[in-house]
């Protein structure tokens, strides 16, 4: 889940989606009257008024976390559930992410000297970079791993469980399995494109763009485009060439048995429909 950091007269502050004078949460559970449901009701936090930057409170989507910024003195520090994290002399614009689970949270910081940006993963700084790539960081779906991609010095780095890769002209994608095992992103060097599959490039070409992992997390599945012709590309084998392809469908009998993918594609005049075994 992510929301949106934004600056309002020098003060960062989070998109907001209700006021801070709604945001009391009662302590007791109540029981309606015959026919009507019971209520539970519990205080998760309590704001400090006095400190809450205006027009930062936030609710999480899943309707179980409450995020703000406070302020004492010219440093700012964000807060979960009550729970505030390191003070920074600067919040920069751009995503706060909590983990699937709600207990982690990353944001970015911004250096007030040299404007560069970090990577605040669970209260401590990453390092600095020119530009945090738009769409990142993003956690694994069981909320252990977090990837993003940055820019330092005209070159691009995916960073994966805190470790930098390797320089690229371009990077973009990134993609868990779900499983989480797996981790896969576009990137390009030298002007091609391709993907890079734990840590280990595919074949270049023009352009690349990800399907996705299968369900079982065992198959990634990606399109690829060459001299305006078009392929499927199944753990980094190029399939037929097509002039186009439609969506690509991952078709499971068993939720543990063989697995295929299904696509259409126009070849010249002939439409032509592809069932592929990824087992």
């Amino acid at each position: 889940m992510t929301m949106r950091l934004i600056r309002d007269v020098g003060l960062p502050v989070l998109v907001v989606s209700t006021l801070i004078g709604c945001a009391h949460v009662h302590e007791q559970g109540t029981m309606a009257g015959e026919g009507r449901p019971k209520i539970n009701e519990k205080k998760i936090a309590t704001l400090d008024l006095e400190t809450v930057v205006p027009r930062s409170l936030f609710f999480s989507p899943d309707g179980r976390h409450a995020i703000w910024v406070s302020k004492a003195g010219e440093q700012f520090r964000v807060v979960l559930d009550g729970v505030a994290g390191p003070p920074v002399d600067s919040l920069a614009k751009g995503p706060v992410v909590l983990s699937p689970d709600g207990r982690r949270i990353v944001y970015l910081i911004e250096n007030k000297t040299n404007r560069r940006l970090s990577v605040v993963i669970d209260g401590t700084p990453g390092p600095e970079y020119e530009k945090i790539l738009s769409g990142t960081p993003i956690f694994s779906p069981n909320g252990r791993r977090i990837a993003y991609g940055a820019l330092l010095q005209e070159k691009y780095q995916v960073v994966l469980d805190g470790m930098a890769g390797p320089d690229y002209e371009l990077v973009g994608h990134l993609t868990f399995s779900a499983d989480s095992r797996h981790f896969a992103y576009a990137a390009q060097k030298e002007k091609k494109r391709f993907i890079v599959l734990d840590g280990v490039a595919g074949p270049p070409f023009e352009d690349v763009f990800i399907s996705g992992f299968s369900p079982d997390s065992r198959h990634l599945v990606y399109y690829a485009n060459q001299e305006k012709k078009q392929r499927v590309v199944v753990d980094q084998q190029p399939g037929q060439e097509f002039d186009s392809i439609g969506p690509i469908q991952f078709l499971y009998e068993k939720k543990d048995g063989p697995g295929q993918i299904s696509y259409v594609g126009l070849r010249g005049e002939e439409v032509i429909q592809i069932t592929q075994a990824l087992d």
